[in-house]
Order: structure tokens, then C-alpha cells, then sequence
């Protein structure tokens, strides 16, 4: 008898598997959905089920809306629409990609300078960055979430623009070329070989892209360059024909660690930003992703590689790139976690938690440090007359035994904020990477800025 309840939870499991009618992928151009179509033909006539229907959907917002009210099943997502798809909508990934070998699903962003330069991840306010475009992971969402994540960049109202630009002394973030963004975001750019369509967020601007922010720092514009784990090596030590890289070796550039320290570029598992999740397929909570794995790995081991006319993982008969799956997707495999925290890990993940910062949104204290009883008696005063005026966020008084232990909590974000004298915000900067949120004024002039 019990053989026999085991054989039928058994079937069971196989039967939920198979259960999907269709699977409806929703894509994000013309040139996707024709790619879809394709593909949607190449399965049937390979007898893969369930059918693949495709759906027009135009942008990534509009695919996870339409996934959410059941439109559509499933698309393929990038670490930061796969936060904000499991944010708002509880969306899962189920199958991620797989790039490279020897890193899996992921690849890492990372800070490079030149060797020797003396900078570090704490000492970056005010010097000249460069950065893949505007938006784009590796170059911006990651440094830029990071930053603020770590206390180092304010981001007062949440304009991150405007953030970046006081932060930099002067940057080249190809694609912030619009009167909505400050003029130093694109002040580092060069344009093309005439000087023209300077920081477009294209190949016409030569710092554009992961080899372009490289370019950007190894002409000497920048001092910093935010790009991913790979793109030193592939730029030096004679790697690639562009005559701009031909002299440059990478043992002349390090990289930035998160505990303040540098690193060779080739360490840049233990020392990086963040590691970038791969892009994945998300589908709804109540979807079978089993299910929808099953139906992908038939297809790439039907449709990856010699002797078929579709490609899975090829754009090139569309006149696009990454219809669907990244063109440098080597296998699909499922997320096994189906978790999209998991999947992003916490580096990553605290970024876009950071990037995702709402003017509207205050935290219900704000947790001040105080190292004496004369503090401690002011900061409880001050916090009594704050809550009869009604002023928002209320004020808690944390003690502590010095400036530093303050300094420290503030970097573990175990407080929020202290007040301090000069030499104490030269520490507060060069060793905790803490950054001035307000000033004092002894004139009633506003001095300083």
C-alpha cells in the first residue's frame, strides 16, 4: 500500500509538470516578436510542447504588467527589471543564463584606476569618472547604487543626476546628453574621430560601452572607470586590434575594493562592486517553472548550435542583438532557488534597493549619535521638540564612547547621522567614506557650498 501512494504522489508531480496548456512569451520589439515567431514554429515542428504563443508587449514595464494580470507567461529579464518585477508583482525567475564557463551566471562589476594613482573606493569624491552609459549596469546602476547603498553618495530628493554630478568632479556618462541632465555627466566625452555626437549614448562616442569607459580612463580623461571584470584584460597585453590599446598593459591598472583596499585586475572575484546576476526568465508565482525549463531545454538542444536554421541564442537574421536571450548566452539552466533575492545576491541586490529611492518615502526615525551627557540631554530635547511640531522623521538618540565609534556604526548603517568638527570629517571621509549632508552657518550667510 504505501508502494502504491508513492507511485501516485509520483505521476502526480510528472502530471503538474507537464500541466501548462501554452506558454505566452511576451516580447519587446518587432524584431523579437519575429524572432519569437520563428522560434514558436521551429518548436512545433520539432513536436516540443507545450506551444509557444508570442505576445507584443513593446517595452519591459508592459511585459511584467501583462505577466502579472495573466496577458502573458513569461520574458526575459535583467537584474534590475527581474528586482523590480519580484518587488511589485512577486514575479520568479526560473531560467537563467549562462555566458561564460568559468563564471556561470553572473559577471562582476568593478572600479579599475591606474596603478599607483592612490585612490581608493573612500577616497573617490572628486575625482573625474568614466562610465559605460547612463543606466547601464555595470557603468552606473551598480557604482551609483553601491555609493549611496555605502553611505559614501547622497542622494538629497533622490536626483540621482545631480547626485553623481556634485559627487564627480566631472564625468562621461554617454547618454546624459539631455537638457533633464547636469552638464558635467558628459563633459569628459569625445565624440567621434571629427569631434561630433560628443556623449551620445552610441558607438559614435568613443567612450562609450565597457571599452570606451576603459579608453575613457587609459587616454587620461578619467581616473576612474566603472566597467565589468573582463574588460582590462580584453583591452591589454595586445588582446585586441584598436591601435588606442595597442601599448597598454594591465598590470598598469588595479582594481577598487569595497573594504578600501586595491587589488590586481585579475582578483576581481574577491574584489568588486558587485556580482551582476545573468538575465532570467520570469514567470508568475502560480507558474510551473519546471514546466517552462523543460520547454527551453528542449529547445536548446534542438536549436543551439551547427546543421539548424533557427539559433535560440542568435540575433543576427533579425538585424538586432539579444532578441530574447543574450546572442552570448551559451546554455539556459533553471534557477533552482525560484527566489528573485536569491538569484540577485545581496551586493547586488542592496544597489537597486538603493537606486530605488522614492522623494515621497521617510524612514520613520532618524537615529543621531551622541558621545556625552551635555549631547544626550540636547539630542533628547531636541527630539521632544520635534515630535510637538510634528516633523518628520522623528529623532532617536543613540550613545556612543567617541566620534569614531560613531563614525563606524554610521558605515555599518547602524545609525544614521552625527555631527562633527574638521579634523574629525577629514577622518569621517578618508577612513569610514562618510560624506557631509549639512553645514553650519556662523553669520546667518550661507558661506559655503
Amino acid at each position: 500500500m504505501k508502494c502504491s501512494s508513492l507511485l501516485i504522489f509520483s505521476l502526480g508531480v510528472v502530471f503538474a509538470a507537464l500541466s501548462l496548456e501554452r506558454v505566452r512569451w511576451c516580447t519587446m520589439s518587432n524584431q523579437e516578436l519575429s524572432k519569437c515567431k520563428d522560434m514558436s514554429n521551429a518548436f512545433a515542428g520539432a513536436g516540443i510542447l507545450p506551444p509557444l504563443e508570442c505576445m507584443e508587449g513593446e517595452s519591459a514595464a508592459n511585459c511584467t504588467q501583462m505577466i502579472k494580470d495573466y496577458l502573458a507567461d513569461a520574458v526575459t529579464l535583467d537584474g534590475r527589471w527581474i528586482y523590480q518585477a519580484g518587488k511589485e508583482y512577486g514575479l520568479k525567475p526560473v531560467v537563467g543564463e549562462v555566458y561564460d564557463q568559468e563564471i556561470g551566471t553572473s559577471y562582476y562589476a568593478v572600479a579599475v584606476v591606474r596603478k599607483g594613482s592612490n585612490i581608493t573606493i573612500n577616497s573617490l569624491k572628486g575625482v573625474r569618472s568614466c562610465h559605460t552609459g547612463i543606466n547601464r549596469t555595470a557603468g552606473w546602476n551598480v557604482p551609483v547604487g553601491y555609493l549611496i547603498d555605502s553611505g559614501r553618495l547622497p542622494a538629497m530628493g533622490c536626483d540621482l543626476p545631480k547626485a553623481v554630478s556634485d559627487y564627480f568632479s566631472a564625468s562621461c556618462v554617454p547618454g546624459a546628453n539631455s537638457a533633464n541632465y547636469p552638464t558635467s555627466l558628459c563633459q569628459l566625452c569625445k565624440g567621434d574621430s571629427s569631434g561630433q555626437n560628443q556623449c551620445q549614448g552610441n558607438s559614435q562616442e568613443q567612450y562609450f560601452d565597457y571599452s570606451g569607459a576603459f579608453r575613457c580612463l587609459a587616454e587620461g580623461a578619467g581616473e576612474v572607470a566603472f566597467v565589468k571584470h573582463s574588460t582590462v584584460p580584453e583591452n591589454t597585453d595586445g588582446r585586441t586590434l584598436s591601435a588606442w590599446a595597442q601599448q597598454l598593459r594591465s598590470k598598469d591598472f588595479q582594481l577598487l575594493c569595497r573594504n578600501g583596499s586595491t587589488a590586481d585586475v585579475t582578483e576581481w572575484r574577491t574584489c568588486h562592486l558587485a556580482r551582476v546576476p545573468a538575465r532570467a526568465v520570469v514567470v508568475r508565482p502560480d507558474t510551473d517553472g519546471t514546466a517552462v525549463f523543460q520547454l527551453l531545454n528542449q529547445g536548446q538542444q534542438r536549436f543551439n548550435g551547427v546543421g539548424t536554421q533557427f539559433q535560440m541564442f542568435d540575433s543576427t537574421a533579425y538585424g538586432a542583438q539579444n532578441l530574447m536571450f543574450r546572442d552570448s548566452t551559451t546554455e539556459l539552466v533553471a534557477v533552482t532557488s525560484q527566489n528573485y533575492q536569491a538569484w540577485l545576491g545581496a551586493e547586488y541586490l542592496h544597489a537597486m534597493q538603493a537606486l530605488s529611492c522614492d522623494p515621497n518615502t521617510l524612514p520613520e526615525s532618524l537615529n543621531w549619535c551622541v558621545v556625552s551627557t551635555e549631547e544626550i540631554w540636547k539630542c533628547g530635547e531636541m527630539g521632544t521638540a520635534f515630535r510637538n511640531k510634528d516633523l518628520k522623521p522623528e529623532i532617536q538618540c543613540i550613545s556612543a564612547k567617541t566620534k569614531e565609534e560613531c563614525m563606524e556604526m554610521i558605515q555599518k548603517k547602524e545609525i544614521d547621522v552625527v555631527a562633527l568638527g574638521g579634523a574629525d570629517i577629514y577622518t569621517a571621509g578618508k577612513t569610514y567614506g562618510l560624506v557631509p549632508a549639512a553645514g553650519e552657518s556662523f553669520s546667518g550667510k550661507n558661506v559655503r557650498k
